[in-house]
């Protein structure tokens, strides 16, 4: 139990991180209990808050949450359910309205503003956000790749690296994947087909087996990505079809499309292009069980 108690508490303050902000939340609670004269304004933003961290900090609640249906890495998001930005800007406008003259308003407002930035980070410098390279707002890679994967009509499924997962379905649904954005996640998938795509080299035979056995048509691959094994990834029956972005898509050879699709791409193949194939000898035949 004590376990479970340090765990909550070590995601609470994950949670927060360097920022005031749960400070400022719960000054707010504070003053709202004192304060608050109405009794749906005081469930909602004292009784209700005040009960989900009581559920949150409960051990016995965050044992079952986090071993039946949820985990440790998700559990933050009980704290989601909290309306902090509601409960402080109610909570500062009723206390700046209790302010007599229009300058005092003024300036108090003026520090609380000062003092909610200072609690945080502009969010323009996180590394994760970057400035839009088109109306979809997603990486312009991700859609060059999709559009020469697309096939009218119809669905097709595709591996890709880990940084298109959280993308490609967003511009195109009819792009189904191997798997999601959950293999990047530890302990939440277990799919061979992610770790023989993240692996360095890349083994062919892996990659284009795994591909087959979960039905997929189209292998994405970072350009220049050592692949190593007894024969390239084209003896296993996924030819080059073109590399666009920085990227290089190989197509299942015996997929219904794929004809129509190398005889669309084949003026834009890079006819100098050399793949950055490892041979590792006969010996990874046996290995590899062909």
């Amino acid at each position: 139990m004590g376990e479970i108690i340090r765990t909550t508490l070590t995601i609470y303050q994950d949670y927060g991180g360097d920022s005031t902000m749960t400070v400022i939340v719960a000054a707010a609670i504070l003053y709202l209990w004192v304060t608050e004269e109405k009794k749906e304004i005081k469930m909602l933003f004292v009784h209700l808050t005040a009960g989900i961290l009581a559920l949150f900090f409960f051990p016995l609640f965050a044992y079952a949450a986090m071993h039946f249906f949820l985990d440790s890495q998700v559990y933050y998001r009980l704290l989601w359910l909290v309306p902090m930005g509601m409960t402080v800007s109610y909570a500062l406008a009723r206390a700046v309205s209790k302010i007599e003259t229009r300058r005092k308003r003024i300036v108090i407002s003026t520090v609380f503003a000062l003092l909610l930035m200072q609690s945080g980070s502009l969010v323009y410098r996180n590394p994760m956000v970057t400035k839009a390279e088109n109306l979809y707002h997603l990486p312009q890679s991700v859609i060059a790749a999709a559009d020469v994967m697309h096939v009218e009509g119809r669905d097709v499924k595709a591996v890709v690296p880990g940084e298109m997962l959280q993308f490609i379905r967003q511009y195109d649904a009819s792009i189904q994947l191997a798997y999601g954005r959950d293999a990047l996640v530890d302990g939440w998938s277990n799919n061979p087909l992610y770790e023989a795509m993240e692996a360095n080299p890349v083994r062919s035979y892996a990659i284009t087996d795994y591909a087959k056995q979960q039905g997929v048509e189209y292998i994405v691959l970072r350009a220049g990505t050592p692949i190593a094994g007894s024969k390239p990834i084209g003896k296993y029956e996924f030819s080059y079809l073109t590399t666009i972005e920085n990227y290089d898509i190989y197509i299942y050879d015996r997929a219904e499309f794929a004809e129509e699709k190398k005889k669309e791409y084949e003026s834009l193949t890079d006819s100098g292009r050399v793949e950055n194939y490892l041979y590792t000898g006969k010996q990874e035949d046996q290995n590899e069980g062909i």
